[in-house]
């Protein structure tokens, strides 16, 4: 169980999840923001790359734009990090938390 512990934080550790945000202008296949975080929930990169959202008039919107891309981030990662332990460790941790008695786990519920 202990290989299977460390496989599985290797793969989350080398995971990286991407979250875009808004679309540029005249370019709707470019995102205004990309945030990327690993598998352990950790920031990996953020791109603003949109120039008009660093105008200092639009700094309430590129606030909301990399929180929103974070969470869609987190959210990404929590479904990313279930499957690759059930699939890794043979446990749902759902399941898991329910036999336990915990209701969840904190950041994967």
């Amino acid at each position: 169980m202990y290989d299977k512990y460390k496989q599985l934080e290797k793969v989350l550790k080398n995971l990286t999840i991407r979250a875009k945000e808004g679309m540029i202008e005249g370019n709707v296949d470019e995102p205004q923001v990309v945030v990327e975080i690993t598998g352990e929930m950790k920031l990996k990169n953020l791109e603003i790359k949109d120039d008009n959202l660093l105008d200092p008039s639009q700094k309430e919107e590129l606030q909301e734009m990399i929180v929103s891309a974070f969470q869609k981030a987190q959210n990404k990662a929590q479904e990313v990090v279930q499957e690759k332990t059930k699939e890794i460790l043979g446990v749902d941790t759902n399941d898991l938390a329910g036999m336990l008695g915990w209701g969840g786990i904190p950041g994967l519920s």
